[in-house]
């Protein structure tokens, strides 16, 4: 049996079985808390795909919150030659675009992305006078065109011309303007809008790639065919970095109606008072530097809110909001059972107390910021506050 053996492999009537590809190490945040680490192995509508220490894992997108890929290269921010912005206003940066048939690209090194034409909204070439900020002739751009736009020169004195945009070359836009075929020079051009209506995006999942932040109903990934998002959108497999598959089912705190909200300072007294009816009530703050919406509450405050429905779990991270000692405490009731309850005392100097509760099958959720022990206490800032689906 081993002379045969030896004698196949020497003829060569044997064939190597290749050995499958290792994909990039990636976590997997479910959404009941738990992450799985592995190598990625595929992506569809329905799955995820792992290969893990204990074997092939298949995880359901609906059970996902989020995957990230752990091995990813950080890229040193650098400013964009051009950005795209879709019709479902991801935005795309790269070194260039061009557009020819009904496939456009957007550039970046050897590598390109692909979209259909009827994806894109608006190109902006970054101009020297750009310096980092936006293009200045942005602000100029009608709200409703009656056409498309390309824009000639740069800064507050760019025009925008009415035209039909026909293609886009490396060295040259082609316009249709009153019937006659006119090529533009890239060198001219700052700019391009299309007369389009903004997509309408029915399950929304953000994708974060090298070349920008993207949203999608349908992701798709393999080593083979690369990042494809809504079957139509392509680029490679590598400049995948993260998706959010619960940025369609989240729903945050400060965008609910409370059902109840109770508020009574310390000295009761000051409700009565002109002026500082407002101040007490809680209010929607941004913090710096600016990140999602935070609800800042004084005590004592006691709200309560309607779950939505299908919600999974709730997140949240309690700061103080100020360096006012004592510092009030903060107690979560689910349906009229405690879940949490925490605070910071005038000593400390938090970083922050997560929240992390499961709110399957829950109605109402009671929040109660009280008096700390010894004064009046001070503001607290519940930031990122939201119910996953």
């Amino acid at each position: 049996m081993v002379c045969r053996l030896l004698i196949l492999l020497a003829c060569g009537c044997l064939t190597a079985i290749p050995a499958r590809a290792t994909g990039p190490q990636a976590r997997v945040e479910r959404s009941d808390g738990s992450i799985t680490e592995g190598s990625l192995v595929t992506i569809d509508a329905n799955d995820v795909r792992l290969q893990t220490a204990s074997g092939d894992t298949t995880l359901p997108v609906t059970a996902i919150r989020r995957v990230v890929v752990v091995s990813a290269a950080v890229a040193k921010p650098r400013p964009a030659p051009v950005t795209v912005t879709t019709t479902a206003g991801s935005r795309i940066t790269g070194d260039d675009f061009t557009w020819a048939g009904d496939v456009a690209a957007v550039i970046r090194g050897a590598e390109r992305i692909e979209l259909p034409i009827d994806l894109v909204q608006l190109v902006a070439w970054r101009r020297p006078e750009d310096a980092d900020g936006a293009p200045a002739w942005l602000a100029a751009l009608p709200e409703q065109p009656e056409s498309d736009l390309v824009i000639v020169g740069g800064g507050p004195e760019a025009e925008c011309v009415a035209c039909a945009i026909t293609a886009v070359s490396a060295e040259s836009v082609t316009v249709v303007l009153e019937g006659e075929t006119i090529p533009v020079k890239r060198t001219r051009v700052a700019g391009l809008r299309w007369l389009r209506p903004p997509a309408v995006v029915t399950g929304r999942i953000d994708v974060a790639t090298v070349a920008g932040r993207l949203t999608a109903a349908h992701v798709a990934w393999s080593p083979a065919d690369g990042l494809v998002l809504d079957g139509c959108l392509r680029m490679p497999a590598s400049w995948l970095e993260a998706i959010d598959y619960a940025a369609g089912r989240t729903v945050r705190l400060t965008t609910l109606e409370a059902e109840r909200m109770e508020i009574e300072p310390f000295f009761g007294g000051l409700r009565g008072v002109d002026g500082l009816t407002g101040f007490f009530a809680p209010r929607v703050v941004t913090p710096l530097p600016a990140g999602a919406p935070a609800l800042l509450l004084r005590p004592r405050t006691v709200g309560v809110w309607r779950g939505p429905a299908d919600s999974r779990r709730f997140f949240a991270t309690l700061q103080p909001a100020s360096g006012a000692a004592p510092r009030a405490s903060v107690v979560i009731d689910l349906d009229g059972r405690e879940v949490f309850r925490g605070g910071f005392t005038a000593d400390e100097t938090p970083a922050g107390l997560p929240i992390d509760l499961d709110v399957a099958g829950v109605r109402r959720l009671t929040l109660t910021v009280d008096f700390a022990t010894g004064g009046p206490g001070g503001p607290v800032r519940l930031d990122d506050a939201r119910f996953e689906k």
